[in-house]
Parts: structure tokens; C-alpha cells; sequence
């Protein structure tokens, strides 16, 4: 049994806001561009993580639910440094 794979490796450069690690449990039931949508609107990591799995959950996944938001602050100064994120933690 394969405890971890990695399924892609991703270049990132510095327009990334987001990035999105889920299992298949979520990956199963909602699509990249779906996910990217529903995190866009909210402003804490937590609750975009929490909003995704239960969307997976009431889309009805079958498998095991684990989803991690990254917010990236890349090319933000000074007071603006949370502004894509206000959930400092």
C-alpha cells in the first residue's frame, strides 16, 4: 500500500495567490477551478480549508477528506502584507 505519492510538481512564480493540497476525497467531488472560486471570496485560510471539505463532504465523497490553503504574500509591503489573507496564523 502507497501511504504518499506525488502527483505533480508545480512551478510557482510570484502570481500565485493560493495553493490548494487535498486528498482525493476532495479532489474526487470538486474541480480545481470550482475550488479556486469558493476560497477566492474569503480571507482565512482556516475557514477557505473547512469551506472545501465540506463541500466535498456534502458533494457526497466517498473517501477520506484532508485539504491544506496556503495564502502566498509575495510582492506585498508594509501594512498591505495581509491584505490577500487577514488570518495572520
Amino acid at each position: 500500500m502507497t501511504i504518499a505519492k506525488i502527483l505533480q510538481e508545480e512551478k510557482t512564480d510570484s502570481s500565485l495567490e493560493y495553493l490548494i493540497i487535498a486528498s482525493d476525497g476532495l479532489r474526487d467531488v470538486v474541480i480545481n477551478e470550482e475550488a479556486v472560486a469558493m476560497i477566492k471570496p474569503l480571507e482565512d485560510v482556516e475557514e477557505e480549508a473547512k469551506r472545501l471539505m465540506q463541500e466535498a463532504y456534502q458533494g457526497g465523497s466517498a473517501d477520506n477528506i484532508t485539504c491544506v490553503v496556503v495564502c502566498f504574500l509575495m510582492n506585498q509591503v508594509g501594512s498591505s502584507l495581509l491584505a490577500p489573507c487577514n488570518n495572520p496564523s
